[in-house]
């Protein structure tokens, strides 16, 4: 059974549903800061073949090729059922693959669809969406054919207008379960090797001075990555952790303080609007933790994410993993992640002792356009200098330190919000047709006791 799916249809939702079976497939797709947290119930892919992925040409050995990086995540181009090049997040929190949104204009040819039902975080309705398999993906000179794709019939999430570029899905196990990838996140640039003749660089695994490199295990458990690591809270208890490496994720850390009665949360936080998950807002918390330690590098004060457990509902413990390992620190390394061989190798980069980004102006934005440059703000966190200062959701942002916003891309715009507290940030304003221009003055929410000194340890 083939299926049409133009942008029309995909609001509108059910006309081409094969309506005899329906399942059931827990989603988590936490949007938060400019994050995508996921924890997808693989029920789906237990019952599905193994899809392979390979080169098109059969004695190609690797592929390597840029990526566009916003706001901490990998943005790849990919071809399905050889339609218009369409835009996906390269994930590893995700099993499944998903569109979560097609474009005004855009129209995909899908295979064999049936309808499911989707249960994620909030505390809502479960959302319509399509399973359908069979299909054919390319990835530059990688093609897959039999794959499975999972299309939300709802845009719950506006991933295009919070990222300001077209944003069609996310791409996940799959492509991983195939090849060994290596990401350099300092050059903004991928590539995908042939396990069969890939070759580790001498030494790549082994220190050498200054302690530059690392192999750590992986464990594969129901298609997701995960390692185990330590973390010291603010008492000063060292606890070892498992978390997920999500490359999908552009937040640091996040916390399940439900998965280990250890697991505090700090004194000093902030609560805050953390997204949206697929059946609801979801709230939580922001606080700094002591330390980070992965295999032998150590990151101090990085700042954890804490969700609510009301708001994030069912899915908190759920796949018995402490947390989440996110994108703001995997840039701080070149990543080779090895599905096949279960290793992740880890090589300090230029990016190693950036401060961990902040959010100081309380400012949350998006483009209602996606890929142009007309801004608005999408919300204004409870006493932060945005709210101080009488700014509102739905304001357009025109000027920045008198910088016309629309030579900024959003990256740009995170950047101002970003620097050192007691920085001035001067907005010009749109509100209901009138132009005002007010000051902000970027804040710390959260004191940081010790100096950053991201580290390894010498053995």
């Amino acid at each position: 059974m083939n299926s049409y799916l133009s942008y029309k249809e995909s609001i509108t939702g059910m006309k081409y549903l094969n309506k005899r079976r329906i399942n059931n497939i827990f989603l988590f797709s936490l949007l938060a800061c400019l994050s995508i947290f996921r924890c997808i119930n693989t029920s789906l892919y237990a019952q599905q073949q193994i899809q392979n992925l390979s080169f098109v040409n059969s004695t190609q050995k690797s592929v390597s090729f840029p990526f566009k990086f916003i706001n901490n995540l990998i943005i790849l181009p990919v071809v399905i059922n050889d339609s218009d090049t369409l835009q996906f997040i390269l994930d590893t929190g995700v099993s499944t693959s998903i569109m979560t949104e097609l474009s005004i204009g855009d129209s995909l040819l899908l295979n064999y669809t049936r309808q499911i039902k989707i249960h994620g975080l909030g505390q809502g309705e479960p959302i319509d969406a399509l399973h359908s398999s069979g299909n054919s993906f390319n990835v530059s000179s990688i093609r897959g054919t039999n794959q499975d794709l999972i299309i939300l019939l709802q845009n719950v999430f506006n991933l295009s207008s919070v990222f300001g570029t077209r944003i069609h899905g996310l791409l996940g196990y799959n492509i991983f379960m195939n090849f060994i990838v290596e990401i350099d996140y300092s050059k903004n640039i991928i590539s995908f090797h042939d396990p069969k003749t890939y070759n580790y660089k001498k030494g790549w695994w082994i220190f050498r001075s200054g302690r530059k490199n690392e192999s750590l295990p992986l464990i594969i458990h129901e298609t997701k990555p995960y390692i185990l690591a330590y973390i010291v809270m603010n008492n000063g208890s060292r606890i070892p952790v498992k978390l997920l490496v999500d490359t999908g994720a552009s937040h640091s850390l996040w916390l399940d303080t439900f998965s280990d009665s250890l697991i505090k949360v700090p004194e000093e936080t902030i609560e805050v609007f953390l997204g949206k998950g697929l059946n609801g807002d979801i709230f939580g918390k922001l606080g700094k933790i002591s330390e980070v330690q992965i295999g032998n590098f150590v990151f101090s004060n990085p700042i954890a994410a804490f969700p609510d457990s009301i708001s994030a509902g069912q899915s908190m413990g759920l796949d018995y993993r402490n947390g989440t390992l996110g994108a703001e620190l995997l840039r701080r390394f070149n990543v080779i992640i090895d599905y096949p061989n279960k290793k992740i190798t880890l090589t300090k980069n230029s990016n190693f002792n950036d401060p961990f980004k902040v959010n100081r102006s309380g400012i949350d934005i998006e483009t209602p356009i996606p890929e142009l440059p007309y801004y608005v703000i999408s919300h204004v966190r409870k006493g932060s200098p945005a709210e101080n200062a009488g700014l509102r959701s739905g304001d357009e942002i025109k000027y920045i330190n008198n910088n016309r916003a629309y030579n900024l891309s959003i990256n740009d715009i995170y950047e101002f919000f970003c620097r050192k507290s007691g920085k001035r940030i001067k907005l010009g304003i749109i509100r209901d047709e009138y132009y005002f221009s007010v000051d902000i003055y970027l804040k710390d929410f959260i004191a940081t006791k010790t100096s950053p000194n991201n580290k390894t340890w010498q053995k």
